[in-house]
């Protein structure tokens, strides 16, 4: 009888083991994939950075753009004498 009792509890434990390492696998398989969406996401905000950067960059040549049309008006309206 206690053979019995044995055999049930190690086909049991068997049966759990398996079931632990099924487990184990799924979870492996969904840090892998949290891995790979993560790269991405870092890929993706690294490229948004870079376009913000080139954004930034348009907008500092821009306002040198205006800087100067404003300078060059300014010394317009002093030669026709238009400024108080």
């Amino acid at each position: 009888m206690s053979d019995n009792i044995e055999n049930l509890i190690l086909e049991q434990l068997r049966v759990f083991r398996g079931e632990i390492q099924a487990l184990r696998n799924e979870v492996q398989a969904m840090r892998e994939e949290a891995r790979e969406e993560f790269h991405g996401v870092k890929m993706r905000l690294n490229s948004l950075e870079r376009l913000v950067s080139g954004f930034h960059d348009d907008i500092v040549i821009v306002q040198g753009r205006i800087d100067r049309v404003d300078g060059r008006i300014d010394r317009i309206e002093k030669r026709l004498e238009l400024t108080s």
